[in-house]
């Protein structure tokens, strides 16, 4: 089985090509990375990125048979970005596709330690996407995403824990005593572990077609909320 993988959470996204043997696709082998170049909008480089990929393995669009994608939280236009360009080449080449939650991705290649894994992801305003997995269950593809203060998020955590996420850089220093930064190359959500968890629920069912895939934002956005703002200051105001 040849996979895309397409993570486009941030500001740099990055694309994958894994292979699978159709028999036990929960297990996919990456085979090439590829980086969107800094500076340029994911608009620009991501389809580029992905033909240069291809190349690199020697694979046309229509070889391929899986597609996954991170499917948010996220920045909400390279999340968009990401998620139309994976609808439309599973459409137009019949291939299987699958959405990966970004924080579940960013988990997916770190060893749970004795307490929690949190990973984290920046939400702006002073707030964190925050995701937490237990070291003594199974692994959760879909975990509860909340939103949370960075204050409250640091005065939650506890010794034993580790933290994995792009605003580690910044907040690696405001960490407590006994809680530990992840290994900093698995702070950002990768292509690779894209494809790898979306392999997996791809082989427990977990495909969808390309009209029911949408972006999972887990918030408004700010011209969302100042329009509800508005709206609701007419409203009372009549």
């Amino acid at each position: 089985m040849k996979i895309l993988a397409i993570e486009t959470s941030g500001t740099v996204g990055s694309v994958a090509m894994l292979t699978a043997s159709s028999g036990s696709a929960s297990t996919a082998e990456t085979i090439a990375e590829r980086s969107t170049p800094e500076g340029q909008r994911t608009a620009q480089s991501l389809l580029p990125t992905i033909q240069q990929a291809l190349g690199e393995v020697g694979w046309r669009p229509a070889d391929l048979e899986l597609i996954c994608v991170t499917s948010g939280p996220g920045s909400f236009t390279s999340l968009r970005i990401g998620i139309v360009t994976a609808k439309t080449l599973a459409y137009a080449t019949g291939a299987a596709l699958v959405g990966v939650h970004t924080l579940a991705a960013i988990a997916h290649p770190i060893a749970v330690p004795s307490g929690k894994l949190w990973t984290i992801l920046d939400a702006q305003r002073q707030e964190l996407f925050v995701a937490k997995f237990p070291s003594n269950v199974e692994f959760n593809s879909n975990p509860q995403t909340n939103i949370v203060p960075i204050n409250r998020f640091i005065d939650d955590l506890l010794p034993g824990d580790c933290v994995a996420g792009p605003p580690l850089p910044k907040l690696r220093v405001q960490l407590p005593p006994g809680v530990s930064a992840a290994d900093e190359r698995l702070w950002r959500p990768s292509a690779a572990a894209t494809g790898q968890l979306g392999a997996q629920l791809f082989a427990l069912g977990g495909g969808v077609s390309p009209l029911e895939l949408v972006p999972h934002y887990f918030r408004r956005s700010a011209a969302e909320e100042k329009a509800l703002r508005e709206n609701a200051g007419e409203a009372t105001r009549k």
